[in-house]
């Protein structure tokens, strides 16, 4: 048996996974596999992966569905699979350095009580990649192109308001950035989050084990997509287990649903214009879900007027906008509401972190 599981789940990513397959054959570490998901897709995506492994070494196997049944629902099938100790996590649009799986899983063997571990994310401009092969360039000879100095993601950070954003994200990840918090990680080797992001974690097996959901879903099966690495991020911290982003290991990713560099209220709501209509109903309503399983009635106490003002605010942004989102979300919320009390039953029983505990992750 391999020691670590590659979970992938597509729909549609052909113009990603010779550049995602390419690096991961390239990693220095050899010892994984990989459950390949996938959600109905009707271009060649399921032909690129038979033929990019097929008599490369590595043990696959791939799930077709017949419909789209999202991220969530998509990563639990693999999970249900997965019979390694340890398991990644994997979106198409990224590309690892060579060294990415190895540093990972050597923190991960060295602290037996980490649960997550992920690298620093990167942001990677694949436009200028596609062009550059619409041009008539070789694969190999254009990937580099679009690799930017900013920052994509350095694990999950909440505000008190419960605002959850990817840490640092647009920021220049220089020696000499502007932002403090960049200078003061720059030259570490690793750092606690919250939680990692949903783009590329990986995880200990024999931790996600205590905390998953009924019908042993690792993740919620009622998200269908967005927050469902939010949610993850919770119910560990909440369980008592830490999380670290490994800052000198890289990998690129082209995120087409970035947030704002600015942390400001304003500022997220102006994103929410940029936003699709399948991302904002999403988002929208599973916030709310994640919020509702994981949070202890304490802090809430304390932090209610900050949160309901936010959420005020977003819900009324979102009446004007686009109504649509906020009805078909609370109705969707009302329709799953016992999942919702028995997820929460859930996570109650795995709780280990004291209320306070969790506090210091909440930034002003």
């Amino acid at each position: 048996m391999a020691k670590l599981s590659i979970n992938l789940v597509i729909n549609n990513s052909s113009q990603y996974l010779p550049f995602l397959l390419s690096s991961l054959k390239n990693q220095t570490f050899k010892d994984w596999e990989m459950i390949v998901v996938d959600n109905a897709s009707v271009d060649n995506s399921v032909e690129i992966i038979k033929r990019e492994l097929a008599g490369s070494g590595f043990e696959y196997r791939i799930i077709q569905n017949k419909e789209n049944v999202g991220f969530s629902l998509g990563h639990n099938q693999a999970y249900l699979q997965t019979k390694t100790p340890l398991f990644l996590l994997q979106n198409a649009d990224m590309y690892l350095m060579p060294d990415v799986l190895e540093k990972m899983i050597n923190f991960l063997d060295k602290h037996i009580d980490t649960a997550a571990v992920a690298p620093r994310l990167m942001r990677w401009d694949f436009g200028k990649v596609a062009t550059a092969i619409q041009a008539g360039s070789e694969m190999a000879k254009v990937t580099q192109i679009g690799f930017t100095s900013q920052i994509d993601a350095i694990g999950i950070r909440l505000f008190r308001n419960r605002r959850a954003v990817e840490w640092l994200t647009r920021e220049e990840w220089t020696k000499d950035s502007v932002n403090s918090n960049v200078r003061e990680l720059y030259d570490k080797r690793v750092c606690e989050v919250f939680g990692v992001s949903g783009a590329l974690p990986m995880y200990r097996k024999t931790i996600t084990d205590k905390i998953l959901l009924s019908g042993d879903n690792l993740f919620d099966p009622t998200y269908h997509s967005y927050k469902e690495d939010l949610d993850l991020a919770y119910r560990l911290r909440n369980a008592g287990y830490m999380s670290y982003v490994i800052l000198d290991a890289v990998a690129y990713h082209n995120r087409t649903g970035a947030g704002p560099k600015e942390m400001g209220d304003w500022a997220a709501l102006k994103n929410k214009v940029k936003q699709s209509d399948f991302v904002r109903y999403h988002s929208y309503k599973n916030h709310l879900r994640t919020l509702f399983k994981n949070e202890y009635w304490q802090n809430i106490f304390w932090d209610w007027p900050l949160i309901f003002w936010y959420e005020l605010k977003k819900c009324g942004y979102l009446l004007l906008t686009n109504p649509r989102v906020v009805l078909w979300g609370w109705l969707e919320i009302i329709t799953h509401w016992s999942d919702l009390r028995s997820a929460r039953r859930s996570i109650l029983a795995s709780r280990r972190m004291y209320w306070k505990g969790i506090r210091r992750w909440f930034l002003k």
